[in-house]
């Protein structure tokens, strides 16, 4: 992860992604949406996932798509797979 994420005030919504995967990518629209209605209150960042074994553990990532909530520097919160719009607001 970058650690300009880490660093951002505001709570921050990071989607980890693959350019091969389908899921991901049917995602990318649905995470504008979130953009576009969370503006000025929260972050939304997208990441390309490059598997590494440090980042894999600390994070506990075991595939993409991967939701993380991060507020003030600290991992609040992560979920595998891909959300609808709803499910994300």
């Amino acid at each position: 992860m970058k650690a300009g994420v880490l660093e951002i005030p505001l709570p921050v919504l990071l989607f980890a992604w693959a350019p091969w995967c389908p899921s991901c990518s049917a995602g990318h629209s649905d995470h504008r949406s979130v953009c576009i209605r969370v503006q000025g209150r929260i972050r939304v960042a997208r990441s390309t996932w490059t598997p590494t074994r440090q980042v894999a553990s600390r994070f506990s990532i075991m595939s993409v798509p991967f939701l993380y909530i991060f507020d003030n520097g600290e991992l609040k919160e992560s979920t595998p797979g891909a959300l609808q719009k709803y499910e994300l607001m």
